[in-house]
């Protein structure tokens, strides 16, 4: 939203009615994107001919891995990717506790792991972690913000422990393809957010303020977990630092 308005002022071409101008041109410009979408939707020939733009390819980039259709026959982890690697500290701890809750009957002692950093999800939406900026190295700029099918324990009144399903936040780092028991698997890496509903090592939830989900940044927990339990794309990220807001039921009356 933030990111939205600040491109509002430069729409605005006289101060004498910056109303006026405004609606104009955002008018102007939501026209154009009705006429780009339905050219490339239903004309794409005749589109491409006259813009001189190649309609894009359809189906995944030449050198995906597709995860088995267990997970989602459209779910597929996207170039570019780095050689495949021994996985060392806690990404190894991490990868051996996915493994056995997966009920892997064989775990290695030494995993080599391939990494992507982009999916598309069975959803249809491409969720990745791209690196940005000359100090890249340090900084990994989380563009996708990502809901998380999750489960948690808790007491029942007969005193036994039972399950219930819920939601946790967090931004993928990188996925990772192993083969283990003859088969592929694909995990994604993810960093918990931390809100102020958080316990100490109870990371992941959001905080709801007047009706909204919000959390304070990221810097929970790491963990593997299947590319399967990453059910939507939420947000975007673009700097740490600051209260992120993650989407809204109702917009707010003028008293709130």
């Amino acid at each position: 939203m933030e990111r939205k308005i600040g491109t509002l002022g430069k729409l605005i071409r006289t101060a004498s009615n910056p109303h006026a101008s405004l609606t104009e041109n955002v008018t102007r410009h939501c026209k154009a994107d009705l006429v780009s979408s339905f050219g490339e939707l239903y004309v794409p020939k005749e589109w491409a001919a006259t813009t001189g733009k190649q309609p894009e390819a359809t189906g995944i980039p030449v050198g995906s891995l597709v995860i088995p259709e267990d997970v989602g026959p459209d779910c597929a982890l996207l170039p570019p990717k780095k050689p495949s690697l021994h996985l060392s500290g806690m990404e190894l701890e991490s990868m051996r506790a996915a493994l056995m809750l997966e009920s892997a009957t064989e775990v290695p002692l030494a995993i080599e792991a391939k990494k992507y950093y982009r999916a598309k999800l069975a959803s249809g939406s491409v969720a990745g972690s791209t690196l940005v900026g000359w100090d890249s190295d340090k900084h990994r700029r989380r563009n996708y913000l990502v809901r998380i099918n999750s489960t948690e324990e808790i007491f029942l009144p007969d005193r036994t422990v039972g399950k219930r399903l819920g939601s946790t936040f967090g931004a993928v780092l990188h996925y990772a393809a192993v083969f283990i028991d003859g088969r592929p698997m694909s995990f994604a890496y993810v960093e918990r957010v931390k809100s102020a509903k958080d316990r100490s090592g109870r990371y992941g939830y959001s905080a709801m303020n007047y009706g909204i989900e919000t959390f304070l940044g990221l810097g929970g927990s790491t963990y593997y977990l299947p590319v399967a339990a990453l059910s939507e794309v939420v947000a975007t990220i673009e700097r740490e630092g600051v209260h992120y807001v993650l989407h809204t039921r109702e917009p707010f009356s003028a008293s709130e």
